[in-house]
């Protein structure tokens, strides 16, 4: 046994840890958590410490500024319930701005043996586009396989994204929170028997963008080992969006506190109620380039304050400017179904306005420019021929958005990896049940019985449960039986199809995103987004 082995047995084995019929309690760095004990439906005993917190409450002075480091407490700190979630829009009762918390699921508690060995860890950070989500969502069978999992809440919206330049409000302080959490884990785990040299990333829809996120920033680097972005790319468009600050100046106004300059600005966001804010907030104007008023974006640097996002991901992933940790990235096959519109009046806009609809935002083409009115035809005869774009060809529309808003960064994010990352990255594409936005974490966290349940769903489960957590624990994900699911290489795009019995094949729809390759490839004009 190494000395650095010894070291981390020993101290396990001097943890304040136990379980009682008052529940268990562990002995973080900032004080003592008491937790509970539950079950999986698989009956698999486990253990959850509930709404820790990682940082200070993002109140009042602290409001949009990077997060700060939580105080120790005294007593026992009641870990059984969890907490509010982020403010988000529409607000109720369940949401608030003291929303920094982290839960912890473990299937182990610490024995104090010489020869007690940790297990991996997964780290799940919730989806939501950026504006929505919650981080309360237990772990599911995901504790039949011996993992410790944690999950953590993050600032939405203008309290996670809201930039201004020369201010403590730079930007990005959702994703900041992100990190904050990941080093509260990396300090902490051990306690609940976690391995943090062994730690996983992993997301749905905004989740998948955020784990992308911290493949791309150098804020990130160290804090985890492995990661899976699912149905979810910093590529996609609703991850990224235009500087916020304009956004920030309109806000101010709409809730009756205009603003002069930058520091008035900041000064007058914090003063207003969070319930100001969330009702002005759907009249803020949505700039060209963004999906909403504030998400991700470049942020202005700050003496003193390690910044997250300097160089838009598009330019990080086309200069193989990344980690390289081994990665799992895929989508789902009609990812947009479930957003899809089907009114007359959405169609009657999509045949007067093509360029608005079929034309993405980021190639940098003017609307009303040949180029762009070139695009928007390629596009109608690509996905629709001859047909009209209306409800009767609505499934056609599905690939369209499916593709744009989500299929596409995957696969380019994919491909980029394949070029430059020296550690393997694997390929997955859900079509099982017609699977529509981000239904393959449903199936990862599948809370119903699984073993030796006979059924498809049980069986989806289990294999997606089995791949995830063999890929934790070892890099590669494997369940046992099924076919070989082989890493992504230069000019080679294996993907393994989720359908069981799934099944190996390649490059993802290859006629569909080769035809957007070379339409990004002619016609891009900026190289900025």
């Amino acid at each position: 046994m190494d000395s650095w082995t010894f070291f981390v047995l020993a101290f396990i084995a001097t943890i304040k840890l136990s379980a009682s019929v008052d529940g268990p309690t562990v002995e973080v760095a900032e004080g003592t958590l008491r937790g509970v004990v539950d079950r999986t439906a698989d009956n698999t005993t486990f253990y959850k410490f509930l709404k820790i917190p990682y940082a200070r409450a993002p109140l009042g002075s602290l409001r949009f500024t990077a997060p700060q480091e939580h105080a120790k407490w005294t007593g026992e700190r009641d870990a059984t319930k969890y907490g509010h979630t982020c403010l988000q829009y529409p607000n109720s009762g369940a949401n608030s701005e003291d929303c920094l918390f982290i839960n912890v699921y473990t299937p182990l508690l610490p024995s104090g043996k010489a020869n007690e060995s940790l297990l991996p860890v997964m780290v799940h950070i919730h989806g939501g586009a950026f504006v929505t989500g919650s981080a309360n969502a237990g772990p599911g069978q995901l504790m039949n396989y011996g993992v410790v999992m944690a999950s953590i809440a993050y600032r939405l919206n203008l309290f996670g994204f809201t930039s201004i330049q020369g201010t403590d409000a730079p930007g990005n302080a959702g994703l900041k929170d992100q990190v904050a959490a990941l080093k509260w884990i990396r300090k902490n785990i051990r306690q609940f028997v976690g391995d943090p040299d062994m730690v996983t990333i992993m997301g749905e829809s905004a989740g998948g963008a955020s784990v992308h996120y911290h493949i791309l920033s150098p804020g990130s680097r160290g804090l985890f080992h492995r990661a899976i972005s699912e149905s979810g790319s910093a590529l996609n468009p609703f991850a990224f969006g235009q500087n916020t600050e304009a956004s920030a100046f309109e806000l101010s106004a709409l809730v009756g506190r205009p603003a002069g300059n930058r520091s008035e600005l900041v000064e007058a966001l914090r003063a207003a109620s969070a319930s100001e804010l969330l009702e002005a907030l759907p009249n803020v104007t949505v700039r060209p380039g963004s999906q909403r008023p504030f998400a991700p974006c470049l942020e202005f640097p700050r003496e003193g304050e390690q910044p997250f996002l300097t160089r838009t991901p598009w330019d990080l992933v086309r200069a193989g400017n990344f980690v390289f940790v081994p990665y799992i990235a895929g989508s789902t096959e009609r990812e947009a179904a479930s957003s899809a519109q089907s009114s007359d009046l959405f169609w009657q806009g999509v045949d007067e306005n093509p360029e608005e609809y079929l034309v993405p935002h980021d190639l940098g083409l003017a609307r009303g420019s040949n180029e762009s009115i070139e695009v928007a035809a390629q596009v109608k005869r690509f996905y629709f021929g001859d047909a009209a774009v209306s409800n009767a060809t609505r499934d056609r529309w599905v690939d369209l958005e499916t593709d744009l808003k989500y299929a596409l960064g995957v696969v380019t994010t994919v491909h980029a990896h394949a070029r430059f990352s020296t550690a393997k990255t694997f390929n997955y594409w859900l079509t099982f049940g017609a699977a529509t936005h981000a239904m393959e974490w449903r199936y990862v966290v599948y809370g119903g019985q699984v073993l030796g349940v006979d059924s498809r769903v049980a069986g989806l489960a289990r294999s997606l449960g089995q791949l995830w957590t063999s890929f934790a624990k070892t890099g590669t994900p494997e369940a046992g039986g099924e076919v070989a699911w082989l890493p992504v290489a230069p000019e080679s795009y294996p993907y393994l199809e989720i359908n069981p019995p799934n099944s190996l094949h390649y490059d993802v729809e290859k006629d569909r995103m080769d035809f957007w390759f070379g339409i990004y490839d002619k016609y891009r004009h900026t190289e900025t987004n």
